[in-house]
């Protein structure tokens, strides 16, 4: 039987080093107190989970302190490693294959409104898949799935535009069979922000969605 596990990437919510690009139209002080509103929220939304383990790896090192505050149970805490995001997401799939898992989802913090049936779809797309990939709209992804450790997958530059294709192109090197399961998006930028603010719910974003209505209206 498999052993899955979703896995998510997290940054404490400091001022100046978190959505640096929504800090030029809001301020570094509204920009990181959204970016900690999406982290609880997501937290939240898998706290009852059952059918798979979690893990937290989070940056920077010496933020341990500030999430072991959040009284996170069920969540393993475990520090980014590596010197850029494509050597942090390559080792955390080796991580967990060295673990046991074979079934490894990796979540970002940066699309609060991600429907949690990609959760189960990127599980299941496992199963007879290599990769699982949602898509963002600027040419990225918001959520990974593989079954083990791949570090050659992650041999590309991750912070600019066509990250998805290139992802796409390593795995067909690589021979990895790939689905792409339906498109969500990442919140950036203020017309980002402008645009999640229809989705939020108030069961499944209370934070995210109290926040960005007294961002939007200011």
């Amino acid at each position: 039987m498999s052993r899955r596990i979703l896995a998510l990437f997290a940054k404490a919510p400091v001022p100046g080093q978190v959505k640096t690009r929504l800090a030029k139209d809001l301020s570094l002080e509204s920009a990181a107190a959204l970016y900690e509103a999406m982290l609880l929220d997501i937290l939240d939304q898998h706290a009852t989970e059952r059918d798979f383990a979690r893990a937290l790896w989070f940056a920077p090192a010496d933020a341990q302190v500030w999430f072991e505050g959040l009284g996170l149970a069920g969540w393993r805490l475990i520090p980014q490693q590596g010197p850029d995001l494509a050597a942090r997401m390559a080792a955390l799939f080796s991580f967990h294959e060295a673990e046991g898992f074979d079934r490894i989802v990796l979540r970002g913090t940066d699309s609060p409104t991600l429907p949690l049936e990609r959760i189960d779809l990127a599980f299941a797309a496992l199963e007879h898949g290599e990769l699982a990939l949602c898509p963002d709209r600027d040419g990225g992804y918001n959520l990974i799935g593989l079954r083990g450790g791949c570090d050659p997958l992650f041999e590309l530059e991750l912070s600019n535009e066509g990250v998805l294709s290139r992802t796409l192109a390593n795995a067909r090197k690589l021979g990895l069979r790939a689905e792409l399961l339906p498109a969500h998006h990442d919140v950036d930028t203020l017309e980002d922000l402008r645009r999640l603010a229809p989705e939020l719910d108030p069961r499944l974003t209370p934070r995210t969605l109290r926040i960005t209505r007294d961002l939007l209206s200011r």
